[in-house]
């Protein structure tokens, strides 16, 4: 699994331009189980989603098309770990 830590890097203002067709496009990978779940960090200076892709590459190949990247108003990173513990609801993604 992965972290994906997203962070603006342009005013909040640029970001709003591109707000809705990120989330649009982000609730595809949702819809297809690549993302487990997500949001706006508080204060609102990016985001964090937790991804259950294998591979940082399949993550990167899905970034490359996020319009927040692609119109260059925020950047990530990413975070993998190995899930040992969940609340119950959650066991499906302990490997």
């Amino acid at each position: 699994m992965f972290i994906i830590n997203f962070n603006f890097i342009k005013p909040i203002e640029e970001v709003n331009k591109y707000t809705e067709s990120h989330r649009n496009y982000i609730a595809k990978q949702y819809e297809k189980g690549s993302f487990v779940i997500g949001g706006p960090k508080v204060p609102r200076e990016g985001g964090v989603v937790l991804s259950n892709l294998c591979t940082e590459e399949e993550i990167v190949e899905i970034l490359s098309k996020d319009p927040l990247i692609v119109e260059g108003v925020a950047e990530y990173s990413l975070i993998e770990f190995l899930p040992m513990m969940s609340v119950e609801n959650l066991n499906s993604y302990i490997k």
